[in-house]
């Protein structure tokens, strides 16, 4: 298989599943290694095509149906739960959270945050995972896109975490 043929039949997997593929998964599936999946997602990338990097591996961002906004935030770990509860109270969904870092460029991942149920799982995975959250690599500097059903909500969510001295201005 050539690999412009590859990379279409990349980009019909991702359309096709919700949840993220790895690299690695990709690799066995074409017969190639890990390396020429991760070019192939740095070409398609730069074709401007919405697929996401996580942890877990890339999908594809959804056709969102509501508004979207981009929040700069900066706040300590300890914060994590008000800043996410804050956000879904007012009717918010955070779809993703990312850092830039000064040596890896963006990392991010994708959270799908509706409710406080939601909150507190995240939370719970985290703590079970012990790991790090991603804001410890960038002194608590973090990125969330944010959707809701009006832009007047997002309104509402930029006000309060300004109001809180989590958003910052980038």
């Amino acid at each position: 298989m050539e690999s412009t043929e590859r990379r279409n039949e990349i980009m019909t997997i991702l359309s096709e599943r919700s949840t993220p593929i790895s690299a690695s998964a990709l690799a066995q599936r074409f017969g190639v290694t890990r390396q020429i999946i991760v070019k192939d997602m740095a070409l398609l990338k730069a074709k401007n095509t919405d697929i996401l990097s996580t942890s877990r591996g890339y999908v594809l961002r959804q056709a969102t149906t509501g508004f979207q906004r981009m929040f700069h935030v900066c706040h300590r770990g300890e914060e994590m739960e008000d800043e996410l509860n804050t956000i879904v109270d007012l009717g918010g969904h955070v779809l993703t959270t990312a850092v830039n870092h000064p040596f890896y460029g963006t990392m991010g991942e994708m959270l799908n945050i509706k409710s406080r149920r939601d909150v507190q799982r995240f939370l719970d995975r985290l703590k079970e995972s012990q790991c790090e959250p991603l804001l410890r690599l960038t002194n608590g500097r973090h990125m969330h896109l944010v959707e809701a059903d009006e832009e007047e909500t997002l309104d509402e969510i930029e006000g309060a975490l300004k109001q809180k001295g989590y958003l910052i201005f980038e």
